[in-house]
């Protein structure tokens, strides 16, 4: 997990907050660092570790949900060279929305150059190091997840890779190099599957782009008077789809029913007001949604992710 904190500097564009005498302003701002303390405690938590032998070969592991991951012990290598010993395997999943938010893992990928709303069948983080050495992979590992974790098979869903910038958000492009398909674990079961086969560690997402024809909108929020410094996230659940969670920071179709969320920090738990069953307007440049100091309420982090993924 080491490596997953390094690259997420306090520093964190969500779709960015300003005052009530303002609107959502589209460009990076620095966030609290409390808030970002709150967001990768979690993202620790959720962390899970295995451990090989280099030298066992080909070693196949089962996530916390089921998800099968298979690594060649000969293909990791340090610094170029074959590696020998005990090999530590970090490994996050993250299928619904309530965890998206409480990780700061958000489903926006690009198209055509812009950032639209993904439908995921699972965001995954893998990672192997050797005594706190980083390692690399001159083969595929593979990974296997089933669609029963996101509602069942989507023929379209696609490979994704996801990129950090220096602001630690998450920004995920199609994988034209890596190969999926839809199938099963393995050839001795009959669980359907997406299967991808990787050749990098890092974070990897099956997804399948929400809407990206017809007529878009943007949205702008107005937030509580102290919340214009960069410290809150206003983030955008599409209703039916509980897979997904967006930032305000994308185009969004015209008409689209959806909950949008304002979330914060306060005293070490999270601060949230939830505008639910907005439907996006097309008649202006953009949707306008306005929240107020009286709205706010607080949530440990297993209470946000259940309030979350309980929404309609």
């Amino acid at each position: 997990m080491k490596k997953i904190l390094t690259a997420i500097a306090i520093a964190m564009l969500i779709g960015s907050c300003t005052d009530m005498d303002d609107k959502i302003v589209v460009e990076q701002i620095q966030n609290s660092a409390a808030f970002y303390n709150l967001i990768n405690t979690e993202l620790e938590n959720q962390t899970q570790t295995f451990h090989m032998d280099a030298e066992d070969g080909y070693v196949k592991f089962i996530s916390a949900h089921g998800v099968e991951l298979s690594i060649d012990g000969n293909c990791l290598k340090l610094n170029g060279q074959p590696v020998s010993g005990a090999v530590d395997i970090e490994f996050v999943e993250i299928f619904d929305r309530g965890n998206m938010l409480v990780t700061n893992k958000l489903t926006m990928g690009l198209y055509n150059n812009e950032k639209h709303l993904l439908n995921s069948g699972g965001e995954f983080y893998i990672n192997a190091t050797q005594n706190g050495q980083q390692l690399t992979l001159d083969c595929s590992m593979q990974i296997a997840i089933p669609t029963s974790l996101t509602g069942g098979t989507d023929p379209n869903m696609m490979p994704f890779n996801g990129t950090l910038d220096a602001a630690g958000n998450i920004t995920w492009e199609v994988a034209t190099s890596t190969e999926q398909w839809i199938g099963t674990l393995n050839p001795n079961s009959s669980i359907p599957a997406y299967n991808a086969v990787l050749s990098n560690f890092g974070w990897f997402n099956c997804d399948a782009f929400s809407n990206t024809v017809g007529p878009h909108t943007t949205i702008t929020a107005m937030v509580p008077t102290g919340y214009g410094n960069g410290n809150c996230l206003v983030l955008i659940a599409t209703k039916s789809k509980p897979n997904s969670l967006g930032t305000i920071f994308g185009k969004y179709p015209v008409g689209m029913e959806c909950h949008i969320i304002f979330v914060s920090e306060k005293d070490g738990k999270f601060l949230y007001a939830i505008k639910q069953n907005e439907i996006l307007d097309g008649g202006t440049v953009t949707h306008e949604v306005s929240f107020s100091s009286a709205e706010l309420q607080t949530a440990t982090t297993a209470e946000m992710v259940a309030i979350v993924n309980a929404l309609p």
